[in-house]
């Protein structure tokens, strides 16, 4: 008797397979082993990028943490706000992993190119754009935060100067910004500090030695000008702007021998004859010596 009950019970469940096999055969047959295998790589890759960016998220949160947790949590605010802004920007899910740094290069040179242009608003959402792409894109960060800087943005282009400067992507531009943004706001002490930072990453870049003398002369220390300003003339011989840091620094340390020399080079540069004739009445009023 039992025999036969287990009998019927399973021919039931094989009717019962049958049927269900039977009624979902078209979609059986169109399970294709490579879309599984290729499905299953996708999810695999999605996780290990994810996890290859949460851990260098972790990487670059680590020294804030150490500065104070009101700075972390406006850092943490800043990358919310980004995410809401962008909320619309979405990317393929077959996308391999080398198309997002084509693409974030593109984009990267049409921001660039949309600042360049004065169209900051475009620029802008092109740089926020690669950084939902690539959040690991310091040339975004560095971007953006001289965006701002041209806007004279100063808070927000100080927070990511600022976080630069804690994941090591600072350069000399960012500081060269930091002094700007100081000096903005009256902090002679810092904007000295900062200048003196963006010589030390470039030592060879003219600009920002003459952007020391610059400040040298404008807070009355001369003397510091024109050792700055002579570096910058060494290294870039033909730019007038250093020759006339050069020149405005030996006048007022009354150095007249420097002062005709870089006079002398400086009028076979400059296409302005009411500042050459400004400077030789101030040459002229110095005692020879």
């Amino acid at each position: 008797m039992l025999f036969w009950v287990f009998l019927i019970l399973g021919l039931s469940a094989a009717a019962l397979i049958a049927a269900v096999v039977f009624k979902h055969w078209k979609e059986i047959r169109l399970l294709d082993p490579d879309t599984i295998r290729a499905e299953q790589e996708r999810k695999t890759r999605t996780h290990i990028v994810a996890q290859r960016f949460q851990r260098r998220l972790e990487g670059f949160m680590t020294p804030v943490k150490r500065v104070g947790r009101g700075m972390l949590d406006r850092i943490m605010q800043s990358y919310r706000q980004v995410e809401e802004r962008l909320s619309q920007a979405s990317s393929s899910g077959n996308r391999s992993l080398d198309e997002p740094s084509e693409r974030t290069r593109l984009l990267l040179g049409d921001a660039q190119v949309l600042a360049r242009d004065g169209k900051f608003a475009e620029a802008e959402r092109a740089y926020l754009e690669i950084l939902k792409l690539d959040g690991r894109q310091i040339d975004a960060y560095r971007g953006l935060a001289t965006l701002y800087l041209t806007q004279r943005q100063y808070a927000q282009a100080k927070e990511l100067y600022r976080f630069l400067e804690r994941i090591h992507g600072a350069d000399d531009a960012c500081y060269a910004g930091l002094a700007e943004i100081a000096e903005a706001t009256g902090d002679v002490t810092a904007a000295e500090t900062m200048r003196k930072r963006a010589v030390d990453m470039a030592p060879k870049n003219a600009v920002r030695h003459a952007e020391l003398a610059g400040y040298y002369l404008a807070h009355g220390s001369p003397e510091f000008a024109r050792a700055s300003a002579r570096r910058a003339v060494d290294l870039d011989p033909d730019q007038p702007r250093h020759l006339e840091i050069c020149l405005e620094s030996a006048i007022l340390v009354a150095d007249r021998k420097e002062a005709e020399r870089c006079y002398d080079r400086l009028r076979l540069l400059s296409g302005d004859p009411s500042r050459l004739r400004s400077y030789r009445e101030k040459i002229d009023a110095l005692s020879i010596t």
